[in-house]
């Protein structure tokens, strides 16, 4: 049978979706969180110094070869590695530029405008000092913005909170030379913060994931939790609202994926291996949705290397496709569908293994396999028009390749280590 439909969420500005019934909301109660040296002697320790220097050195004759491609840098800002990117279009005044937000292990988040004619940037630290890393960073809304009113940046962290700011009041300020994103709203409740997702329609309503087992929803404009999704027996490590809006859909290292009710804050159904329906045997790390012509298709990656396709109307679990099947490192790290617009049966997976492979799935079988010398691939994202994937990975180096045939179309390189997160924002001719 086909998944019953809540009824269409209704969001004003202002005003408290409809789906929302405060006596059933659901609560959870929270649980309080709260080497020996080893001698060498001297000789020993003289040596190591002397290799260390040595090591060194050529570490940085190797970073000295690599090309920087990139048109703008953001650099002395940050203080440590960066965990979560996130960037869009936007006019600035009378011209056009591009807001990135960035976060990281220092525990800061910034708000960057880098001008489209000139690439010249205005840096803006968000204002709450964060007491943990930063681990996601998310606008409430998708493509260009050309009335930036009620666009939103929601800042995620470990310390389990969320930071919302104004954005358009951002712009504002960024003009006028100030330095710092005004604190807006903070929104509380998980141990942690793992990811966070906007609600498609309104972009008012956010979901948090959390290593506590739980998932949060707040209406963003009062702050209010509106539902504690209760269920997973893991760390809840991805997640989001289908592409209409009814449902959302949240994966865990508990090997499980759940649908979910916003309305009631009810899981719908479970997929797991249990009985006849044989599934996920490893915990899940990534997921996306959207896919088949009916957009009713879900894809999550495993630790063991294996992806799985579902339907979620139908609640049925419909092929494994086995990106990996070998060594000891072999997690699928990124999946996605590609966009109707290049093909509607195409998906594309990829791991530690250092491939990226793409997927038909009229016959579930695997089209091209992209090879990255070995070094895993940590995101992918497929071109919004045009049959291109772009591939992040450990060596620093972000590819793009052609879907139809495998081919290495680019190489971008900039980056000396590991890229750990990755936006593709199409210019305004679509490339």
């Amino acid at each position: 049978q086909d998944l019953p439909i809540d009824e269409q969420l209704r969001e004003e500005a202002g005003e408290e979706p409809a789906f929302i019934v405060p006596a059933e909301n659901v609560e959870v109660a929270e649980d309080a969180l709260k080497s020996a040296p080893i001698d060498d002697d001297d000789d020993m320790e003289e040596e190591e110094e002397k290799n260390d220097r040595g090591n060194s050195d050529e570490a940085n004759s190797a970073v000295d070869i690599v090309e920087d491609m990139s048109i703008f840098r953001l650099e002395k800002v940050h203080t440590d590695s960066l965990f979560s990117v996130d960037a869009i279009p936007i006019t600035l005044g009378a011209e056009k530029a591009l807001a990135i937000a960035s976060g990281g292990g220092d525990d800061r988040a910034y708000l960057t405008f880098v001008s489209s004619s000139d690439q010249s940037s205005k840096v803006m630290r968000c204002a709450h000092d964060h007491t943990d890393s930063v681990s996601c960073v998310s606008f409430n809304r998708s493509g260009e913005v050309s009335d930036s009113s009620g666009l939103m940046l929601a800042v995620g962290s470990f310390d389990g909170t969320v930071q919302l700011y104004d954005v358009q009041k951002a712009a504002v300020d960024a003009m006028n030379n100030v330095d710092i994103v005004s604190k807006g709203r903070q929104l509380d409740g998980p141990s942690d913060i793992e990811w966070i997702a906007w609600h498609p329609k309104g972009g008012t309503v956010l979901l948090a994931g959390s290593s506590d087992a739980t998932v949060w929803m707040w209406f963003a404009t009062n702050g209010k939790c509106l539902q504690v999704f209760v269920g997973h027996e893991g760390e809840v490590t991805d997640g989001c609202f289908t592409k209409d809006g009814k449902f959302a859909v949240t994966i865990s290292t508990d090997m499980t994926m759940r649908i979910w009710a916003p309305k009631t804050g009810l899981s719908r159904h479970v997929f797991r291996n249990q009985g006849g329906n044989r599934f996920a045997e490893a915990p899940l790390l990534c997921l996306d949705l959207g896919g088949g012509t009916d957009g009713q298709l879900a894809i999550v990656g495993a630790e063991d290397g294996t992806a799985w396709i579902v339907h979620l109307a139908n609640k049925k679990i419909l092929t494994c496709l086995s990106h990996c099947s070998e060594g000891d490192l072999r997690s699928v790290e990124a999946v996605g569908f590609a966009p109707n617009s290049v093909n509607v049966n195409w998906c594309a997976t990829a791991g530690v293994d250092g491939t990226l492979k793409i997927w038909d799935l009229t016959n579930n079988q695997c089209r091209q396999v992209c090879k990255h010398n070995k070094s895993a691939v940590t995101r992918i994202r497929w071109h919004k028009n045009l049959p291109l994937v772009y591939s992040a990975a450990s060596d620093g180096v972000i590819r793009v390749w052609d879907a139809r045939n495998g081919a290495l179309v680019k190489h971008l390189t900039g980056h000396n280590e590991v890229i750990n997160d990755m936006r593709v924002v199409p210019n305004s001719e679509g490339e």
